[in-house]
């Protein structure tokens, strides 16, 4: 597809169509350079997921208690790099804890 040729407004079709986020803030040449890609970048493609593609990915990596994180921290999470933070930073933030004992605190009155 000639990409080049097409209006600016039919760009912003077109990127809707292949969901990639935040299509009406770029500029016609960005778009015309993404939608170029045979792969979008690992950036957009990780924008494109939904909150229970996250999920799943992260259970299926081993790390639990998912459900009670939101999007934004299961990207973190799964993909920490993209946050300019090394992957051993995150790596065990969000692991469930269940395994441990926690012994109960008294009040004394």
């Amino acid at each position: 597809m000639n990409y080049h040729a097409m209006e600016y407004c039919e760009l912003k079709q077109e990127a809707k169509e292949k969901r990639i986020k935040l299509y009406y803030t770029m500029r016609k040449a960005l778009l015309i350079q993404l939608l170029s890609m045979d792969k979008l970048p690992e950036k957009y493609i990780v924008e494109k997921k939904r909150i229970w593609e996250l999920r799943e990915e992260a259970r299926a990596r081993g790390f639990l208690s998912v459900y009670r994180l939101n999007r934004s921290a299961l990207v973190e999470l799964l993909y920490p790099h993209l946050h300019g933070k090394p992957a051993s930073e995150n790596c065990y933030k969000y692991q469930n804890d269940a395994d441990k004992h926690h012994t109960p605190k008294h009040h004394n009155a």
